[in-house]
């Protein structure tokens, strides 16, 4: 008999080559056999040593389908069924599709499972008779962070939160209005009887926009499924996809930003000047100076990890990124709110009282909502102009931050490039070139910064001179 080195079993009966495998103590309960031996269809040495490996294998990845199968459990079936296919080479396909596919594929399974025990999970896998696994919508909502798990490793957890808690708010909406479905039973029926529900929702009491997003949560669930189940994509149908809910005539969403906006004197005489928050909480109070000043997010500023706050640099500043792993990961609203936030005058005051940041609010979901409550609930909010029956919140002091670059007519673009918003929907085109340099954005962050005890900025026409200067040394003809 040749020699098999380091392939014990190998076996030559003949002229064809066996494997002779002992059955593992752990598999007993589905194979009776103390021993298997299983032809490797080949009476060629070499060829019989690289097949050795990927047949002890695959006896394993059947072993552990027959034991999925014997708990009924289908999520289990499917997995090491599918998995036992690719150690063949194989994919599956439900069986109505081997009937109307290329017949040479479906006589290649059968052949393959022509000498396999007919009780083997390897013959409904192989012949597509194996069911899919289903979930119902609340069980997807809760498996969403485990089949998301890449794409929100960056979020913290009060983002993690908010994430998770959209797609568990999604499913019981669903489930009030349509019923208990699963994700492979949602007819198109039921599709559209939820978005009319939806669409009626945003004549009555929800924004479109809030509507569109309930939408979207279940399409995304939808697509997870047939993602998780690897169903190929020409099979995909999603009843939910292009369905969204149109804007209304009058939206008033549309005045949402004017009615927001908090009054320019206010924010510098009361909220930065007055420090009317300081009796709340100084780590509030210091959040929203730095956002009035710098026209913030308020969680870019109390979500910022120690490493991009740079106080000791030429220019102080702080770095809004994202951060992935650790203890301050967390994700940004999107790739443009990447950016240095340059700190003067009582932004920098503010900050140097927190070189570290602001672990009372960092991660957590409180800060906005408390703040408000404070400043309602002691009437310090400014006054509505006559005749508007909205409400002013915190989050106003950015869109007064725009006003304040527009009143110093800087430009929508270096606006967009302080704020943070998208520079290709400001265009209206693919974006090229650079960003706005850390000096330059110093520049034209003390043009609308407000003067503290111990700095004050200078005047616009020497910014502007020194705006101009920059870009000349740069090579920029001006002229």
């Amino acid at each position: 008999m040749p020699k098999t080195g380091k392939f014990p079993g190998l076996k030559l009966r003949g002229n064809i080559y066996y494997i002779r495998v002992r059955v593992p103590v752990a598999y007993a309960e589905v194979e009776p056999r103390k021993e298997v031996f299983r032809s490797l269809d080949t009476s060629d040495q070499l060829e019989a040593q690289a097949k050795c490996a990927n047949a002890r294998l695959a006896l394993r990845v059947e072993w552990n389908a027959a034991r999925a199968a014997q708990k009924a459990d289908v999520r289990a079936v499917f997995d090491t069924s599918t998995e036992l296919l690719r150690s063949w080479g194989m994919s599956f396909s439900p069986m109505t599709d081997l009937l109307t596919g290329e017949i040479d594929d479906l006589l290649q399974r059968i052949e393959k499972i022509a000498n396999i025990d007919p009780a083997s999970p390897a013959v409904p896998a192989v012949l597509g008779v194996i069911d899919l696994p289903d979930h119902t919508v609340a069980e997807m909502a809760a498996r969403m962070p485990k089949l998301k798990k890449v794409e929100i490793r960056a979020k913290n957890s009060r983002q993690r939160r908010e994430w998770c808690g959209n797609f568990l708010r999604a499913a019981k909406d669903f489930a009030a209005v349509i019923g208990e479905r699963t994700i492979m039973t949602i007819s198109e029926q039921d599709a559209t009887d939820y978005w009319e529900f939806w669409k009626k929702r945003a004549r009555e009491d929800v924004t479109p926009n809030y509507a569109n997003k309930q939408i979207r949560y279940v399409r995304q669930m939808i697509d997870a499924h047939f993602e998780d189940i690897r169903m190929p994509v020409s099979k995909r149908v999603n009843p939910f996809e292009r369905m969204s809910v149109s804007k209304n005539a009058y939206d008033s969403a549309d005045n949402e930003r004017a009615k927001l906006a908090l009054p320019e004197s206010w924010i510098r005489n009361q909220l930065v000047g007055g420090k009317i928050l300081e009796p709340f909480n100084q780590e509030a109070s210091d959040i929203a100076i730095v956002a009035a000043v710098c026209g913030c997010r308020a969680s870019e500023i109390y979500d910022l990890p120690a490493e991009d706050i740079h106080l000791d640099h030429p220019i102080p500043h702080l770095r809004v990124r994202i951060v992935v792993d650790g203890p301050d990961a967390r994700e940004i609203k999107g790739a443009s709110s990447k950016r240095e936030i340059v700190l003067l005058g009582p932004a920098l005051d503010a900050m140097r009282r927190h070189p570290t940041g602001f672990p009372r609010y960092r991660g957590k979901a409180s800060y906005s909502g408390n703040v408000n409550n404070f400043l309602r609930d002691n009437g310090l909010f400014p006054k509505l102009p006559e005749g508007n029956d909205g409400k002013f919140v915190i989050s106003g002091t950015r869109h007064s931050f725009e006003d304040r670059m527009i009143a110093a007519k800087i430009g929508n673009e270096e606006r967009a490039f302080m704020m943070g918003h998208s520079i290709g929907k400001v265009r209206g085109r693919p974006v090229y070139g650079s960003s706005l340099s850390l000096p330059l954005r110093a520049l034209f962050q003390e043009m609308i910064t407000y003067p503290s005890e111990t700095w004050e900025p200078r005047p616009r026409t020497l910014l502007w001179a020194e705006i101009d200067r920059l870009l000349e040394e740069e090579g920029h003809i001006l002229g």
